[in-house]
């Protein structure tokens, strides 16, 4: 399988079931466009601290086991050179879990895991990179 028909297929299982090159996004009841994960989504604000929106195709959601799951996405720009990402999850409690993880030059996707987060609990969730910090939009986006 070619890596471009591998990333889409990885995008395609991440995003549960939204459509590519949808036409419009649906309005939500607060009149905000619900356009999430797709290159053609306009990019959030940042959050409150300034941190500007994630990539779009990365995004956390329940896991299925229980918890939560981070999905990192390396970008096409940068794909070429080796990365450390840590995912900081931020709780509504005031605490913090976090995982580092090395990316290999090439490597497309990495999926962090968070068994004991539950998706009720979860405030915001940041990806660090060698580029900077930025917020991963959730389930709720």
């Amino acid at each position: 399988m070619s890596k471009a028909i591998r990333a889409l297929a990885i995008i395609a299982m991440c995003c549960g079931g939204v459509v590519v090159g949808a036409a419009a996004a649906p309005v939500r009841a607060t009149g905000a466009p619900a356009c999430v994960g797709l290159s053609v989504c306009p990019p959030p604000p940042p959050d409150t601290e300034g941190n500007p929106g994630c990539y779009y195709a990365d995004g956390w959601r329940d896991a299925s086991g229980g918890g939560i799951e981070v999905w990192y996405f390396h970008e096409p720009q940068s794909i070429s050179k080796a990365d450390k990402v840590t995912a900081l999850v931020r709780k509504k409690d005031g605490t913090n879990e976090s995982q580092d993880a090395n990316i290999d030059a090439g490597q497309q996707v990495h999926r962090f895991e968070f068994p004991a987060v539950d998706k009720s609990a979860v405030q915001e969730v940041l990806l660090t990179t060698g580029g900077g910090r930025c917020y991963v939009a959730g389930p709720d986006a």
